[in-house]
């Protein structure tokens, strides 16, 4: 009896740590893919950042502009820069700049940009350049 409660405590614990590290797991994904974007406007490389948009908001974003997605992304004037705070809540994640907040979504093929650009309106939502 001894050891079976011990090894349901054991197994308890075990299986604590492992959901831990798939939460850190999930926040860092989603970090190298706001960094991914975030590089890509530093580096002035549309056509990476286009890459890293989801594709519904590289489609609004095109259809909005008139124009391919990376023209369009250029004129937005959007800033890289390193990453603050990543929040991850199931397949969605809020990653902030110094300059910005970006919203991002879980896809089949990784984490992409959902929203870029956006500053918080009070109660309201936020309002985002790209996307949101």
């Amino acid at each position: 009896m001894r050891n079976a409660a011990a090894a349901a405590c054991g197994l308890v614990l075990l299986c604590g740590v492992a959901a831990g590290c798939g939460t850190g797991q999930r926040e860092a994904a989603a970090e190298a893919a706001a960094e991914d974007f975030l590089g890509a406007l530093d580096r002035g490389d549309a056509a990476a950042a286009c890459a890293s948009l989801s594709p519904e908001t590289a489609e609004e974003l095109t259809a909005s502009e008139g124009e391919a997605c990376e023209e369009a992304l250029g004129a937005q004037g959007l800033t890289g820069g390193p990453v603050g705070e990543v929040a991850v809540w199931g397949d969605r994640a809020q990653v902030r700049t110094d300059a910005d907040v970006l919203f991002l979504a879980e896809l089949d093929d990784g984490w992409k940009v959902v929203a870029a650009g956006c500053a918080p309106q009070g109660e309201k939502p936020y309002r985002c350049e790209v996307g949101g």
